[in-house]
């Protein structure tokens, strides 16, 4: 009973710091010194980068006149072979059915049909959706690639 109690009161302290700290507490931790002992200080920094999200890049790409932005996309299917054509439809439609909610496009580059799904404005983004990409594609790749602000904003 007694190590339940403090296992208890342990598990409520935790929760407690955990839900006390913000993102700019977090921020302030990274970009402090570290104290490796008590003779001893690492003055490295830490530079935090956030990605804006497609919204803000797409307004901002509007006021610069801009009908594209650099981004990423995956390819899951590429081939030249004479049933490529076919081959595409398929892959597009058995990703619709695993992910449905994933933008997919097939070009055609001579000679290849090409299959490339999502519209990533960070490679983060893109390394993200591969992963779940490979489940059902297990050659997929990340390709940067333009792409269209009407594209990215639907």
């Amino acid at each position: 009973m007694r190590k339940t109690a403090i296992l208890v009161l342990i598990t409520s302290a935790l929760f407690w710091v955990a839900s006390a700290q913000t993102l700019q507490s977090f921020k302030k931790h990274l970009a402090s010194p570290v104290k490796i002992d008590s003779l001893t200080t690492n003055n490295a920094t830490v530079q935090i980068v956030e990605h804006d999200d497609a919204a803000t890049l797409a307004a901002r790409a509007s006021l610069k006149n801009q009908s594209a932005v650099n981004g990423y996309r995956i390819m899951i299917f590429m081939s030249n072979s004479h049933s490529a054509r076919t081959d595409a439809l398929a892959a597009r439609d058995t990703l619709a059915v695993k992910m449905p909610n994933q933008p997919t496009y097939i070009t055609y580059e001579n000679p290849y049909f090409k299959v490339t799904a999502g519209n990533c404005t960070t490679q983060e983004e893109a390394l993200i959706l591969l992963e779940k990409i490979k489940r059902s594609f297990p050659k997929a790749f990340i390709m940067r690639e333009n792409i269209p602000l009407d594209e990215l904003t639907r």
